[in-house]
């Protein structure tokens, strides 16, 4: 039996991973980074991993390339390519399938950037349905979720590490927002790649986890603690920029139609997220409590 993993989401969305073609230690250690259990075959939509086979013409055929457990049920042509760079993802009309190609050889610093785009998929189901991810981390106060976004280099994560209990972080750069079945958002923390690529450290997340979100605070440096409330306007265009850094990496692969529909979905996402989730602007100083300005904010 290949080594498969399950990923359930909050909207009732799941995903089986699968090892495949010589990916296995590979798969091991993603799903060991985002807390991911093995399973037997579940019926959800499968991410397929594997390798290319110098036997087979797996550019045209990817199916081919699989072993007849891993490819029961799966057409044998009409996929799709869409190159990332490091990887090759096949999509197809008729299945929710997807099969991730990984590329030859064993490079830690690629491998990374691999796991870090063969999220993408997830992504992008979860757009279709209403959802975003988010540059933002994820923390938690008395069962509720609050994301803090930024661009990269703005505090971040300097935040999500000063924040006391009985807050807690359990993102400091990534978060995946869904709407579950009851129409309501729901945030999952999701891997910061940077700790993996940089060997900062072997950090790992929960991400099956997932907490109602409560309020969106976009950070800025400032000489004191303050919240600024923001309108649903500026809350959409923040919110659609911080979804789109995480999406730039990917973008300029895509062509220019998949691109603008993409766009136009998060931006429709974005819209509707600020109509039901408060924003804020949050300045925070370098030695301030800035927690207790979003207290006092959410009391």
């Amino acid at each position: 039996m290949k080594q498969r993993y399950r990923l359930k989401l909050a909207d009732g969305q799941g995903w089986e991973m699968v090892a495949a073609q010589g990916t296995e230690p590979w798969v091991q250690k993603l799903a060991s980074i985002m807390h991911l259990e093995r399973c037997e075959p579940n019926g959800c939509p499968k991410l397929i991993f594997m390798r290319a086979r110098s036997d087979i013409d797996w550019w045209q055929d990817p199916v081919f390339g699989l072993t007849r457990e891993v490819s029961e049920g799966l057409p044998c042509s009409g996929w799709k390519p869409q190159s990332l760079g490091v990887l090759q993802l096949w999509v197809h009309p008729d299945v929710p399938d997807v099969i991730c190609w990984m590329g030859d050889g064993d490079d830690q610093d690629l491998d990374i950037t691999r796991m870090w785009q063969s999220l993408f998929p997830f992504y992008q189901r979860a757009v279709e349905s209403g959802g975003l991810p988010l540059h933002a981390g994820l923390v938690e106060r008395n069962g509720a979720g609050v994301l803090l976004a930024a661009n990269g280099g703005t505090g971040k994560s300097t935040c999500c590490r000063r924040i006391p209990s009985p807050w807690k972080a359990l993102s400091d750069d990534m978060a995946l927002i869904v709407v579950d079945t009851y129409q309501q958002y729901r945030a999952h923390p999701f891997p910061t790649w940077s700790d993996h690529l940089w060997n900062v450290q072997e950090t790992t997340w929960d991400v099956q986890h997932h907490l109602p979100l409560s309020a969106l605070f976009f950070l800025e440096q400032g000489e004191i603690d303050e919240v600024i409330p923001m309108g649903q306007g500026q809350a959409s265009v923040l919110i659609t920029e911080s979804s789109g850094q995480v999406y730039q990496s990917i973008l300029r692969y895509l062509t220019r139609d998949e691109e603008r529909t993409i766009k136009e979905k998060i931006f429709d996402n974005a819209s509707q997220l600020a109509k039901i989730i408060p924003a804020f602007k949050l300045r925070v100083s370098l030695h301030g409590r800035f927690w207790k300005e979003m207290e006092r904010t959410l009391s």
